[in-house]
């Protein structure tokens, strides 16, 4: 048997993607767009080219900040929602910062699960504006 150990101690680089779906879509048509952070699958015509546009302003704004969206902290991640105009993810974004400050934690440091349970999801689909 053998076995490997990674050559290097460096962090683990997160790979980070926003995802985009829409549920609007009634005929057959099958839309996915894709760029390096996001991707958007399905929805109306309509619909689909309004995530699309959406997801072109994420990623002209990530480019302008020279950041990927893996490396951004909640902090940043609030700033890039409120400026390309996603309330529900700056939201989410401030909530993560809630949490992490609450714990005494940085981002790094934290499971996936862990800061699902910051975010408290199911709170905050009963809360979201609509």
């Amino acid at each position: 048997m053998i076995m490997t150990q990674p050559s290097t101690s460096q962090p683990r680089r997160l790979r980070a993607a926003i995802i985009g779906f829409g549920l609007d879509g009634d005929d057959d048509q099958t839309r996915v767009t894709r760029s390096a952070q996001c991707l958007v699958i399905g929805g109306s015509a309509e619909t689909h080219a309004e995530m699309r546009e959406t997801m072109t302003r994420i990623e002209i704004e990530l480019e302008t900040m020279h950041r990927e969206l893996g490396d951004l902290s909640p902090v940043d991640l609030a700033e890039l929602a409120f400026r390309v105009d996603l309330p529900e993810l700056h939201g989410l974004a401030l909530k993560l910062e809630t949490g992490l400050e609450r714990e005494g934690r940085e981002f790094e440091e934290v499971s996936a699960d862990e800061l699902a349970a910051f975010l408290d999801l199911e709170d905050w689909v009963a809360t979201a504006p609509r």
